[in-house]
């Protein structure tokens, strides 16, 4: 697709295979427990296992490191492929305060 885009391009398939030419980043929101039940997440280390090894490295040293609401990581995972771990979800569960995703977290 060239030019502005004035509205939303929904595309059915794997999100672990984005399409187009050239270096790609596959967003991915985590929390900020390690917790890893159903979804997405699930999809992503069948593919790429040393993705989660990574996360899960950065959640254990997290106290020498940044790991937390509104922290990345970016981990290689192809030649031009890269997965963004983006902490903005605060538990795993639908609480008093709301629905876990912090959208405050990545301003």
């Amino acid at each position: 697709m060239r030019g502005i885009t004035t509205g939303n391009e929904y595309v059915r398939g794997d999100a672990t295979t984005p399409l187009g030419k050239g270096p790609k980043v596959i967003a991915h929101v985590c929390n900020d427990l390690s917790g890893w039940r159903k979804g997405f997440v699930l999809a992503v280390p069948r593919r790429w296992p040393e993705r989660e090894t990574a996360y899960r490295r950065w959640h254990r040293d997290r106290a020498g490191n940044d790991f937390g609401l509104g922290a990345a990581q970016v981990v290689q995972v192809d030649r031009l492929l890269w997965v963004a771990n983006m902490v903005g979800q605060h538990g795993i569960r639908t609480g008093s305060k709301g629905v876990p995703v912090r959208y405050a977290a990545s301003a």
